[in-house]
């Protein structure tokens, strides 16, 4: 038996690790989206002689809620953090960041609460992460950001960057393997 090496391919890129506000974001809309597009569809079925004249704007609240669905978990879907071979990539819905690994200065982890601590958050942010708090995150230190802390917010969560100090914090499912790999990544950048 021989075993087996490592591909090319698997050398260049690492395992994609999903974002997981997208994903908490999909879960808070998907059961009030299911109940609206239910709702609708129920009245617009049984369509009683009430509801003749409101048929219109009951075909446009279920198509949006609808669309709404489906677009959330897509951005679910194509949300990541992977380690490439030219520099750290962050997948957002709209926007797509490299970070070259010659600008990171260190990961490390922390827990989400202890970075934004639920406190000094108003009621719907602490609802929309209580799932998060408890998670270990790993935060990317770097030099400077890519691009300005501005445009960076206009496409991401401001949980994404870091309160303390200059960098990204990237809340993934599986938080030790990915550190792993970029500490993996960052050092085959820096023996090459």
């Amino acid at each position: 038996m021989t075993s087996q090496q490592p591909t090319g391919a698997a050398l260049q890129k690492s395992k994609r690790q999903p974002l997981l506000f997208q994903q908490c974001q999909n879960e808070q809309i998907f059961w009030p989206s299911i109940s609206i597009v239910a709702l609708c569809a129920a009245l617009l079925v049984w369509n009683p002689a009430q509801i003749e004249p409101h048929r219109p704007p009951l075909m446009v609240v279920m198509a949006s809620t609808g669309l709404t669905l489906v677009l959330t978990f897509l951005f679910r879907l194509r949300a990541h953090a992977q380690c490439l071979t030219d520099g750290l990539h962050v997948r957002l819905p709209f926007y797509r960041l490299t970070i070259p690994y010659s600008d990171i200065k260190s990961s490390r982890p922390t827990e989400l609460y202890r970075l934004f601590p639920p406190e000094r958050q108003n009621w719907s942010q602490r609802r929309f992460l209580r799932s998060l708090f408890g998670r270990t995150v790993v935060v990317v230190e770097m030099q400077q950001l890519p691009r300005s802390q501005f445009w960076l917010r206009l496409w991401m969560s401001k949980y994404m960057l870091c309160p303390d100090k200059v960098g990204l914090v990237l809340v993934v499912r599986d938080w030790i393997a990915f550190r792993a790999e970029l500490d993996e990544f960052r050092a085959r950048t820096r023996y090459r």
